[in-house]
């Protein structure tokens, strides 16, 4: 049975400023705190492929992966696939959700995750929905932090 986390944080921006700022790859190593290097390899229209590279964790080298971004704005969402390397997944879909509040000064981010854990990994559905939640944990909040404190 596939992996699927999902996971949603209030950001108090207004709607421009959160679906720009949280979709700017290049900006991804000063809205997360998980990576070192963030390169767009191809951009077209409103389609990005682009390579992350997370940094080392204690005996752990940085990790590096491939993926491909759409994003549609004018519908308040954008997703993510996983290209090369896939490993530890079998497959990674990643959606993210952006619900403008009537007030106009925040967004309600959603972040979604199916997945499914590549046989060769040591962990199961399971335990990568429990890491992935902690982790996306940390990293949500620190995007909310990073954006809410933006200066443009």
């Amino acid at each position: 049975m596939p992996g699927y986390t999902e996971n949603r944080i209030l950001i108090h921006r207004d709607y421009e400023h959160v679906f720009d700022l949280t979709n700017r790859i290049d900006l991804w190593p000063n809205l997360f705190t998980e990576y070192q290097a963030a390169e767009i390899l191809e951009k077209k229209d409103n389609e990005l492929l682009f390579r992350l590279t997370t940094f080392p964790e204690g005996e752990r080298p940085s990790r590096t992966w491939m993926s491909r971004r759409i994003m549609n704005k004018s519908e308040g969402y954008a997703t993510a696939v996983r290209l090369d390397p896939l490993f530890p997944f079998a497959y990674m879909k990643i959606r993210w959700e952006y619900e403008k509040l009537p007030s106009d000064t925040a967004v309600l981010m959603t972040w979604i995750q199916e997945f499914e854990v590549s046989p060769e990994c040591q962990f199961s559905e399971v335990q990568m929905e429990s890491f992935l939640n902690h982790n996306t944990h940390m990293q949500i909040k620190a995007v909310k932090n990073a954006v809410e404190a933006w200066r443009l």
